[in-house]
């Protein structure tokens, strides 16, 4: 499987969204932060490993280019 490392933060609007994560994803998340070192944040981090697995998945894909979800769902965009 061809895999995509996440790069370093760009500016993008952002929304609050709340969830529990384990401790130990937590911590692991932010040592990637600083790894990628720059402005990037956990926040950063999340985001991209979400969007790269919406992104990967063919099926998910085809879901919102055939369903009837609102325009704004229908392609994930990739901010990086």
């Amino acid at each position: 499987m061809n895999r995509r490392r996440i790069q370093p933060k760009a500016a993008v609007e952002l929304e609050t969204v709340s969830f529990r994560l384990r401790a130990q994803l937590v911590r692991a998340v932010e040592q990637y932060a600083k790894h990628l070192g720059g402005s990037t944040d956990r926040t950063y981090v999340v985001t991209q490993a979400i969007e790269i697995a919406l992104q990967q998945d063919a099926e998910f894909q085809k879901t919102l280019s055939d369903g009837p979800a609102s325009p704004a769902a229908r392609r994930v965009p990739a901010t990086a």
